[in-house]
């Protein structure tokens, strides 16, 4: 997930404004989550010449770590020893209580700025046309469901995938096989909402795929939700925390992995299931038509993979450059797998891409991946090559204690590390070291 336009326009004339009244003079500053917000109100506060001293959250497993390159610190924690005159910065649908979490904390000496957005704008009236609306929508997502269902033998479950992440329905995929055999489930139906994830789906060969958009996926949900699943054959492919509490469950507790989350959540198992591993065409040439094409060298590329759908990483391409420029003087070719006007090579490496049934046999025909933690990361975890998976620490769509892939089970030999700026240079030759 990513910042809006709406709310980076938001977060711009709000921090323009307070800036050209003076309010960052003299203070120290500081944002209130490690959200997906954080990075554009840093970057919006630099135009002003105002960096930010700390991250407040009341996570207590990020606490003592760094994100954007500085201290995640405990609100209580951080107002205790905090005498200087601080700016809090607020952006989330939960501020209402973060004020009055703040008001209860250290002195008078802060100001918060609580930037609207989208999220925390939009509330649901106590309003009998509020309510009429509710059930329009129940009426719609039902109508969609039901001409969907009309399709298929009259017991078919249909599996509603409402996430566009490529990850979420690899993981899904993984452990459908079981959960049939365990239900004693004949016809399905898995419903995505993203043609990504169609792809993905493929992988698994599973038997009927429907793509639909994600205002009609929604729609459906909240038909669910309305109606229920003795009147709707639905199997949502939710975890822990959606629509329901305000933090994931995994928040509170490190240990469980987004292997777990599907596991025991999603689909009810216990702890001796087993993965159902897409199949891979061993047969296949393309890898070797592609490198022929590419004048890419076998067995002795790096392809990098520096872009992930659901965050911005503080890693820049001058970084992937010189980092592609260390691997040439080891013998190494570099490609960059990028696809569209937004998804550039990196500069002096050989853009490729190639379809995700394809990914497995290009990587081991190619030697190695440096990659950005990304749903990419879960379809070619079974590569036998040399696998360099990077996370960034703070923030939830690529954090290493939840999406790891050695502890989520799906490759023992990855090497694994969680990028910081200030580690930069250290952590980009320990790259070139693993890479050999």
């Amino acid at each position: 997930m990513k910042v809006s336009e709406f709310d980076r326009k938001q977060i711009q004339n709000c921090i323009r404004q307070y800036a050209e009244q003076g309010m960052f003079n003299g203070r120290n500053t500081a944002i209130f989550g490690c959200t997906l917000y954080a990075r554009e109100i840093r970057d919006c506060l630099r135009q002003y010449g105002t960096e930010i001293d700390v991250i407040l959250d009341n996570n207590r497993d990020k606490a003592g770590k760094t994100c954007l390159g500085v201290p995640v610190c405990l609100p209580e924690e951080y107002f205790q020893q905090q005498l200087k005159e601080v700016v809090v910065v607020i952006c989330s649908k939960y501020s209402r209580e973060m004020r009055a979490q703040l008001d209860t904390l250290g002195d008078k000496r802060k100001q918060i700025l609580d930037i609207p957005v989208e999220e925390s704008i939009r509330k649901i009236e106590d309003s009998w046309e509020n309510l009429q609306e509710r059930i329009h929508e129940a009426e719609a997502g039902y109508q969609i469901y039901d001409q969907i269902k009309t399709q298929y033998p009259k017991d078919s479950v249909l599996f509603l995938c409402p996430y566009s992440g490529t990850g979420d329905i690899y993981m899904a995929c993984l452990y459908l096989k079981a959960y049939l055999e365990k239900e004693k489930i004949i016809h399905y139906v898995v419903v995505v909402s993203a043609e990504s994830c169609r792809k993905t789906a493929e992988l698994f060969k599973v038997q009927n795929l429907e793509l639909v958009n994600g205002e009609n996926m929604q729609l459906m949900l909240k038909a669910w939700e309305c109606f229920g699943s003795e009147t709707m054959q639905v199997k949502p492919l939710l975890y822990w925390g959606w629509r329901t509490k305000r933090y994931l469950y995994a928040d509170s507790y490190p240990q469980i992995t987004f292997n777990e989350m599907f596991v025991y959540d999603v689909f009810g198992f216990n702890d001796n299931v087993e993965k159902n591993f897409p199949s891979i065409d061993r047969k296949s040439d393309y890898a070797e038509k592609l490198f022929r094409h590419s004048a890419l060298k076998p067995h002795k590329t790096v392809i990098m993979a520096p872009y992930a759908g659901s965050f911005d990483s503080e890693m820049g391409m001058d970084a992937w450059e010189d980092l592609a420029n260390k691997l040439k003087k080891r013998g190494w070719t570099v490609a960059t797998n990028c696809c569209g006007e937004k998804e550039l090579p990196v500069r002096g490496t050989v853009p490729v891409y190639f379809p995700y049934k394809e990914a497995v046999n290009v990587l081991q025909y190619a030697g190695g991946l440096i990659a950005l933690r990304s749903g990419f990361c879960d379809i070619v975890s079974q590569a036998k090559c040399k696998l360099i998976i990077l996370y960034e620490s703070g923030f939830s769509a690529s954090r290493y204690e939840y999406f790891s892939l050695k502890k989520m089970g799906l490759n023992q030999d990855v090497v694994e590390f969680v990028y910081e700026k200030r580690k930069e240079e250290e952590i980009k030759q320990k790259i070139v070291e693993a890479m050999g």
